[in-house]
């Protein structure tokens, strides 16, 4: 279902509030797996590691100069 068919199960007053109500939970489910299968990829690799290191600038150890 998307959102104009929920619009138009809204509006007609045959349509009982569970189905609404139904119809309402299945859309907000079906769009928060989307954002949640955009993003995995990048948390995994960020989380386990991957061949392809994301951009971070890393503290480079140097060791004290000794003064002349």
């Amino acid at each position: 279902m998307d959102t104009p068919e929920l619009i138009d199960m809204m509006s007609n007053a045959d349509a009982p509030p569970s189905e609404v109500h139904d119809a309402i939970k299945t859309l907000l489910y079906q769009k928060g797996a989307e954002k949640v299968d955009s993003i995995t990829p990048t948390v995994a690799a960020t989380q386990f590691g991957s061949q392809e290191e994301p951009e971070t600038v890393d503290a480079v150890e140097t060791e004290p100069q000794e003064e002349e």
